[in-house]
């Protein structure tokens, strides 16, 4: 039986994910090889690993946004395509209220704060500022903590570092920093903050409805993380990325009727069944792998990851994934 690591980028284990409870509990197994779960990687982790360069591992869960380049600049290593978590970007995006900035031609000349130029939602708030809101992406000037691991391959994109102790990008907000807000917020703490405050706005002060418009009309539900093999065990085992590509969509499915059946036991809100339900008659299902179901989603990024200098040249789903799972 091959055992296969199972790492993840992050601060803690990502492991609980609800979509892969099923292959962590052993009903949705992989054919001829079981995972062991081998601890978590921070950002530091990862790009100073030598072993993640030279292709020396077994899955990983990361930042689209962080493996594409690496991709780009020759890592050995490919992505499968499970979407293992995504994040409607329309919620992330806030600005200054005392700015005039109402109109997203407003963004232009001002300066927007994120957690990494590169990661998943600043590329993607980018990519739709620009295609489907009419931003000139030149215009605006970006504020990052640090410098990135990979080079932008774009002369016209503005990225000054910023000096000073490290904070997030919501707290310069707020401190009157910057202009704009793009990036991953997890801490319910600083939601209650930018919520609270009179001086800071969601962009889109309908931001769920935007989400659903992109959906309906675009067929968009953006993903945010996704699994990556090593090259030397996508080599070796020829056929295991596929084999562990069908034992995640498995576990996908038998996740989504253990939500449907009710047989998770949510206690957090008795009715998380029927609005799941209601989603699902609505919209279909969004939780889903493959590149068949998500070709729009993933040319668009690979698009814009080109576009804002993310990558040298536009990237190839061919040059991103593993041969195998090609046809899901």
């Amino acid at each position: 039986m091959l055992e296969i690591a199972l790492e993840a980028q992050g601060a803690r284990p990502n492991f609980r994910y609800d979509i892969m409870q099923p292959l962590m509990q052993g009903r949705a197994p992989i054919d001829g090889a079981v995972l062991r779960p081998a601890g978590v990687n921070d950002l530091a982790g990862f790009f100073d690993n030598p072993r993640f360069k030279s292709g020396d591992f077994g899955l990983l869960d990361i930042n689209m946004g962080d493996v594409v380049p690496a991709i780009d600049a020759g890592w050995d290593l490919c992505c499968l395509p499970i979407f293992i978590k995504r994040k409607p970007v329309y919620n992330y995006l806030w600005v200054r209220a005392d700015r005039g900035i109402d109109q997203p031609r407003d963004l232009e000349g001002k300066t927007f704060g994120t957690v990494g130029y590169s990661s998943s939602i600043s590329i993607y708030t980018r990519g739709f500022l620009q295609h489907f809101h009419g931003v000139d992406l030149t215009k605006l000037r970006w504020l990052v903590n640090g410098p990135g691991p990979f080079p932008i391959h774009n002369p016209a994109i503005q990225i000054d570092q910023a000096s000073g102790p490290a904070r997030s990008s919501a707290q310069r907000l707020m401190d009157g920093e910057i202009d704009a807000s793009t990036g991953d917020i997890t801490d319910l703490a600083m939601w209650r903050a930018l919520e609270s405050r009179s001086d800071v706005k969601h962009f889109f002060g309908d931001y769920q409805a935007e989400n659903l418009k992109l959906f309906k009309e675009r067929g968009i539900y953006t993903p945010v993380h996704i699994m990556v093999i090593g090259g030397k065990l996508n080599r070796e085992q020829p056929d295991i990325a596929r084999k562990v590509y069908d034992a995640f969509e498995r576990s996908r499915q038998i996740a989504f009727e253990d939500a449907l059946s009710d047989a998770t036991g949510y206690s957090i809100k008795s009715s998380m069944r029927e609005l799941l339900r209601n989603e699902v008659d609505e919209l279909g299902e969004l939780h889903t792998h493959g590149l068949s179901r998500n070709a729009t989603v993933v040319d668009l990024f690979l698009d814009f990851c080109h576009e804002q200098g993310v990558t040298s040249k536009r990237l190839s789903r061919e040059q991103v994934f593993a041969a195998s799972t090609l046809d899901t």
